[in-house]
């Protein structure tokens, strides 16, 4: 075999192995871009569950405040007679502040496993 022969056999097979890692690097491109697209879906979806809990936090307190100071201020109440008659309304105020809470720490958990291996 010639020496032009064997060059020409290197050059196909830098030809070849260009290729190759140039094929390598437009799969590696494209998952990347997959990964990049789910974590914005989570980062989005963390983005609104917060939202959802911030807005139920918010209005829970927002009730409960209002029907404490409702109940303590009503006339003809010199001790607040009627103070804690809602009750069951006040434990779903606590129960949505809980929801929220659980709400911000799954968004959070979601937020933590973005940056993990």
């Amino acid at each position: 075999m010639g020496q032009s022969a064997e060059s020409e056999r290197t050059v196909e097979d830098r030809e070849a192995e260009l290729d190759r890692r140039e094929a390598a690097l437009a799969e590696r491109e494209n998952a990347l871009a997959r990964r990049m697209e789910a974590a914005g879906e989570i980062v989005e979806a963390a983005d609104r569950r917060d939202a959802v809990a911030e807005a139920r936090d918010s209005g829970a307190d927002t009730r409960e405040q209002e029907m404490d100071r409702a109940e303590f201020t009503a006339k003809g109440n010199e001790y607040g007679e009627q103070y804690g008659q809602h009750l069951p309304q006040r434990r779903a105020a606590a129960l949505d502040r809980e929801h929220a809470k659980g709400d911000r720490t799954a968004s959070q958990d979601d937020r933590i496993a973005l940056t993990e291996d």
